[in-house]
């Protein structure tokens, strides 16, 4: 990168001196760079419905309610199983005897 850089400048210098320089501000460039924090408080986004809510309480139990329902939204979005047994039919046939043999048989018939 020392010499893309070179070839890109005035050469007022040698590559030698050149490279030393670029390297050396490479260097203190790196280092005068402080960290961001990027973290995302826990709570942000019960902070965030509580700043456009009416505030009509205080946060701690604003937050309280928030994530009960967070997490009662959660579950209710959860898949159910909805699936109907290969053999239904037959069950609620069955249900509907007397019951006189045994299922698997009565099940072989029906479905015969």
């Amino acid at each position: 990168t020392a010499k893309l850089a070179y070839e890109a400048s005035d050469k007022s210098m040698p590559f030698d001196a050149f490279k030393k320089q670029y390297l050396a501000n490479a260097v203190a460039d790196v280092i005068a760079k402080q960290p961001i924090d990027i973290s995302i408080p826990y709570d942000a986004t019960a902070k965030l419905a509580y700043e456009a809510s009416d505030k009509s309480m205080p946060f701690d139990a604003f937050k309280k309610q928030y994530l009960a329902n967070a997490v009662a939204d959660v579950i209710a979005k959860q898949p159910i199983d909805i699936s109907i047994p290969y053999d239904a039919t037959a069950k609620l046939a069955y249900e509907a005897t007397d019951k006189s043999m045994p299922f698997d048989v009565f099940k072989k018939q029906y479905l015969a």
